[in-house]
C-alpha cells in the first residue's frame, strides 16, 4: 500500500476545514529482520510499519497542517498481545494520527 496517495486522496475528499483522524501501527525504532521476516508480524501489519516521522512527512508533503501523532495509553499492551513473545513494541507502537486541511 502507497501511504502517501492514502493521505493524497484523503486531503482531496476533505472539505477546507475538515480533520483526518485515524488509528496506525507505526515504527518507532528499526525494525530488526527477524520480525520484518516473522509471518505474524507481517499479517499484522507489524513487519511494514512506516517510520513515525515518515508518516508525518507525508500528511505534509499531502497538504495536511496542525499534524498530531499520539502513542495510545495502552500501546505496548496492544502491541504485545499481538504477538506476545517478540519484544515487538519495542520497535512499533499504535498511534492516533491527527491533520487538518486548511480552510480556503
Amino acid at each position: 500500500m502507497d501511504k502517501q496517495q492514502v493521505f493524497n486522496e484523503a486531503y482531496r475528499v476533505l472539505k477546507a476545514g475538515g480533520r483526518l483522524s485515524i488509528s496506525d501501527i507505526v515504527a518507532t525504532a528499526k525494525i530488526p529482520d527477524y520480525i520484518k521476516n516473522d509471518l505474524a508480524s507481517l499479517a499484522g501489519c507489524i513487519a511494514g510499519a512506516e517510520y513515525v516521522g515518515n508518516i508525518e512527512k507525508m500528511l505534509k508533503n499531502a497538504g495536511f497542517l496542525n499534524i498530531r501523532m499520539i502513542p495510545k495509553d495502552n500501546n505496548k499492551e496492544i502491541i504485545k498481545s499481538w504477538v506476545p513473545d517478540k519484544n515487538i513494541e519495542e520497535f512499533v507502537a499504535s498511534y492516533i494520527i491527527e491533520a487538518d486541511k486548511p480552510r480556503k
